[in-house]
């Protein structure tokens, strides 16, 4: 049982990684004291794990950590009542749908991207991987690869302009 549970706890952990920094990104928007800010996405992270049995793998979980932090966020905003309110409803309801608006381009800039990525041949895709999934320095890659380091650099930046242009093409097309 522990090894479901530590399986459990690094999916999660993975998940959220991958999400933070949209989930804090949209509590900012709309919560400007980063105090406050930083408590409620901790708050959000720990409704995130008790509920975690409730995320249907497969869909957008940054989606789902957004709806719950969007929870925190009106709760702590319905509790500075006595405070000046920093946003009325109809901006709050802007502010999601731009935040919304955001997520879908992210998603489908995202869906490009692995697109492009299966174009490369397997080599490039070794040289990235080596480089951003193993985080090799340039000097341990030109290394690993027998490459002289120019030519390493040279070669990385074709690889990011064929992927940047196919992006670019992928996202136009219909």
């Amino acid at each position: 049982m522990p090894e479901n549970n530590d399986a459990k706890s690094r999916k999660f952990m993975q998940l959220f990684l991958m999400s933070q920094r949209r989930i804090y990104g949209y509590v900012m928007t709309l919560v400007p004291n980063v105090s406050d800010a930083d408590d409620i996405v901790q708050e959000t992270a720990s409704v995130m794990w008790t509920k975690f049995s409730e995320y249907e793998p497969g869909t957008d979980f940054t989606a789902w950590a957004i709806a719950i932090a969007r929870y925190k966020v009106f709760g702590y905003l319905r509790s500075q009542k006595t405070r000046r309110k920093i946003f009325t409803e109809k901006t709050m309801r802007v502010i999601e749908q731009v935040e919304a608006k955001e997520d879908r381009r992210h998603s489908i800039r995202q869906d490009a991207l692995e697109q492009c990525l299966r174009k490369l041949s397997h080599t490039e895709r070794r040289i990235l991987s080596i480089r951003y999934e193993q985080g090799a320095t340039l000097k341990s890659l030109a290394v690993r690869l027998g490459l002289d380091i120019n030519t390493l650099y040279s070669r990385l930046s074709k690889i990011h302009l064929m992927l940047l242009n196919c992006v670019k093409r992928v996202m136009v097309e219909p």
